[in-house]
Formats: C-alpha cells, sequence, structure tokens
C-alpha cells in the first residue's frame, strides 16, 4: 500500500452551514492540492437545511468531488454519519465538521496515518493542541466527559468529532447512539486495534453556534453507561 494513492471519502453532516460548506470545501483541497498521494472526495450529509445548505453544497459539484446526500429531516449526527459511510465505495473514511472548526491542515497526517492505524483522530489535548475561545463551561464539561470516555477507550480525545478510520474497523457494526459521540461507540464497539491521535486547532466557529444542548449532554451520559455495561459484560468480545 505504500505505492498506492490513498483513496478516501470525507463525510460531512450539515444543518444550516450555507456560509461555512463552501470555505470548508475550499480549504480542504487547497490542502489536498499539495499531496498529490492523496485522493479524497466530500460526501456532504444535509439535513433539510432550512437555510439552503444542501442547494450551496450542489452547486460546489461544478468545482470539486463533491456529492450530496439530501435527507428528509433533522435525523441526528450518527445516522448521517453512516449514511455517508454507506455511500462510499471507498476503503478509508473519514468525519469533519461543516461549522470550520476542525483545521484542515492536519488532512495529510490523518489520512497517511491509516497506513498503519485502525483509526486516527484529530486531538484537542494534543501538546501542541489549542481550543479557541473555550469557554469555562464549556471546556469543564468537555473535559469531565472525556476524562470519563478516555477510562473506557484509552484514548486522548475519544470524543473527537474529526477521526478517520478503515472501513473493516467497522465491518458489520450497526451503530445505534442518540448520542452526538461517534466514535466513542466505533471505539468501544469496533474491531480497533491500535489508534494515533494528531493535535490540532479546534478553532472558533465563523458563521454558526454549537448544536449542543441539556437533550445532547443527557443522551451523552446514557452512552457512556450503556458502552461501560457493554465493556463491563464482555459484550466486544463477541
Amino acid at each position: 500500500m505504500e505505492d498506492k494513492k490513498i483513496n478516501v471519502t470525507l463525510v460531512t453532516p450539515t444543518y444550516n452551514e450555507r456560509e461555512n460548506i463552501p470555505i470548508l470545501v475550499q480549504e480542504i483541497f487547497a490542502v489536498i492540492t499539495d499531496n498529490p498521494d492523496i485522493d479524497i472526495e466530500i460526501i456532504v450529509v444535509d439535513d433539510n437545511s432550512p437555510d439552503g445548505t444542501g442547494s450551496v453544497a450542489e452547486d460546489l459539484r461544478q468545482n470539486y468531488p463533491v456529492s450530496v446526500i439530501h435527507r428528509s429531516g433533522k435525523l441526528g449526527l450518527v445516522s448521517a454519519v453512516m449514511e455517508g459511510f454507506g455511500r462510499s465505495n471507498r476503503d478509508f473514511l473519514g468525519v469533519i465538521d461543516a461549522d470550520l472548526s476542525h483545521d484542515p491542515s492536519i488532512l495529510p497526517e490523518l489520512i497517511r496515518g491509516l497506513k498503519k492505524y485502525d483509526v486516527t483522530i484529530g486531538s484537542r489535548f494534543g501538546e501542541t493542541s489549542k481550543v479557541e475561545k473555550w469557554a469555562f463551561h464549556r471546556r469543564l464539561t468537555s473535559l469531565t466527559g472525556v476524562g470519563l470516555a478516555r477510562i473506557l477507550t484509552g484514548v486522548e480525545d475519544p470524543l473527537s468529532g474529526y477521526f478517520f478510520l478503515r472501513r473493516d474497523c467497522l465491518a458489520d457494526l450497526s451503530l445505534t447512539s442518540a448520542g452526538y459521540k461517534i466514535l466513542l461507540e466505533i471505539l468501544v464497539k469496533g474491531k480497533v486495534k491500535n489508534h494515533l491521535s494528531i493535535p490540532f486547532v479546534f478553532r472558533n466557529r465563523q458563521f454558526s453556534s454549537s448544536k449542543l444542548n441539556a437533550r445532547e449532554y443527557l443522551l451523552f451520559a446514557k452512552q457512556l453507561i450503556y458502552f461501560a455495561l457493554y465493556k463491563l459484560t464482555g459484550r466486544n468480545k463477541g
């Protein structure tokens, strides 16, 4: 595989990201252009955004290898990611937020890391990582959740929304989480033997606000309890 081009599908779920999605796509391909060993396609999964994000994403197809899945409503992040994965026929898959918080500059490292690792993760907690304008309450909540999830996974940032993986890590796995942290479920239930964490700058959102609310935090708490029981009962051993 060392001599082959790495063919990757990058999925980005969207809901009201019309200003952000053109910038994100431009940034991604500005980085990838300088890395001819990487071939990347983007699948936008839009949950019927009222602001017309789906139409804006369709326009990007004229200049970039972008395809768009239009869904009937706000059906959730996990199902959006899995639908994007299902549309791809490539062996290497990734996820990136559309709100510009995930810096594309580390894409080559994340993608090339798949030559040796099952999962590669953009980490907010590496030695050189930085989170821009991180409010104290958001930081406290995130660190608490990450600390608990680390116990389950041994991963530096198991709640990152910016990651890549080999398709065979999923095998026949059907992700069932109602919460927003898809990577955590993959790490707990998938066929993941090793992983690589890469520090990056978690940028401040430009034209959108966080989709997190009290309900999402409650769902995440339920996820943690479920995954802890899942591991304790040995279900991850088949």
